[in-house]
């Protein structure tokens, strides 16, 4: 493993230079300087580190010295040590009385510079590790083998949890994802989509009323006290691990239909879109052509969009005449001359429910569009 390239070495260099106003050189473990205080001696070859390097233990060069060295000034130069191994040298210009005790002191800042580095280092391509894996998990598990199931391990991820998917999408994506992120639960697991977030959310309870209200106190949090504006689709529980991806797919179709359906609303469950979500996929198969679009010819036929006003909140208010006529202010006679109309022009009746139900059907497949 590379541990030292000039981008870190640069950092050591300007790190440490704030301890001691001295210039400072950091070379690889081929003694080529990589970092400097004085940009003019990048790229060169530092004899003085390579004798560090061949004899693992520090060098001091006078000024009588480095005229017969190449690459060299007076000063010292010590080794760079990491996991036991000499990995780089860090070199102080300067007479090596006036500055001998800032070697130690030197050398400890850019070795725990460069611990440091390497432990981001590692904990970043642990997170984009464990991305891929639950990316791969979305998919389905017919395809998982046990040395996905070794390295889900190794990262503590535990596939025995109950969880559901959750897709969320926010106008300001990075305040959205830091915002999320910092309120998971410790068994949560997020992943970044080019369109949104994927969180595979721990559920306390498997069943679904009670999570579903967990989820809503979850989702009030996070957008009420947190001020982030967010929308939340939400697929449902399934047992065992394959169930993941089903979830998935129920909170993506979720997410398409409901923001069609509900623009207003922040929060969408499948459970509520089971029709228009089959319809999204009947579409996806081709196969939703077969309705015929009584909504469209509605529309046509509506100038100035009273009737469909009055279906619309026909089925919302599910066929209930006090509250329809309430709703929409007009009296019972106006609702019998408006349905009646609806009939003329559709050719199917929405007091009946098997016309109400292709009408219904007809409504979705236009706002899915």
């Amino acid at each position: 493993m590379k541990f030292l390239d000039k981008s870190l070495a640069q950092e050591i260099v300007d790190r440490t230079m704030k301890i001691i106003k001295r210039n400072i050189n950091v070379m690889n473990d081929k003694g080529v300087i990589i970092g400097s205080g004085d940009p003019t001696r990048i790229d060169s070859i530092h004899e003085g580190a390579l004798h560090v390097i061949e004899n693992q233990k520090e060098f001091e060069i006078e000024e009588h010295d480095a005229k017969g060295l190449h690459g060299v000034k007076a000063g010292i130069n010590l080794p760079i040590n990491f996991n036991n191994q000499v990995v780089g040298v860090i070199g102080i210009t300067g007479a090596p009385e006036e500055i001998r005790n800032y070697g130690e002191l030197v050398k400890m800042a850019a070795e725990m510079i460069l611990q440091q580095a390497v432990l981001i280092d590692q904990m970043q391509w642990d997170e984009r590790l464990k991305e891929e894996l639950i990316s791969q998990l979305l998919h389905g598990t017919e395809n998982l083998n046990s040395h996905y199931f070794e390295r889900v391990r190794r990262l503590g991820i535990n596939l025995d949890i109950p969880r559901l998917a959750v897709i969320l999408t926010a106008k300001d994506r990075a305040k959205g994802f830091k915002t999320i992120r910092d309120r998971l639960d410790k068994e949560d697991l997020l992943v970044m989509h080019p369109d949104y977030l994927i969180l595979l959310k721990k559920v306390t309870s498997q069943n679904v009323t009670r999570a579903r209200i967990e989820l809503e106190k979850w989702a009030e949090t996070v957008g009420k006290y947190l001020g982030v504006h967010c929308k939340l689709s939400i697929g449902n529980y399934h047992p065992e691990l394959k169930g993941i991806a089903d979830s998935y797919r129920e909170a993506v179709l979720t997410s398409f239909v409901g923001k069609r359906i509900d623009p207003v609303k922040t929060i969408y469950f499948y459970d509520d879109y089971k029709i228009p979500v089959l319809l999204a996929r009947a579409k996806n198969l081709g196969i939703g052509e077969e309705l015929l679009n009584y909504y469209q010819l509605l529309q046509q036929n509506d100038k100035k969009g009273e009737l469909v006003e009055t279906l619309l909140t026909f089925i919302e208010e599910n066929g209930d005449v006090h509250s329809i006529t309430g709703k929409l202010f007009i009296h019972r006679n106006t609702l019998r001359y408006r349905l009646d109309k609806i009939t003329e022009i559709t050719g199917k009746d929405p007091r009946k429910i098997k016309d109400l139900l292709e009408l219904y059907l007809s409504v979705i497949q236009e706002l899915i569009k």
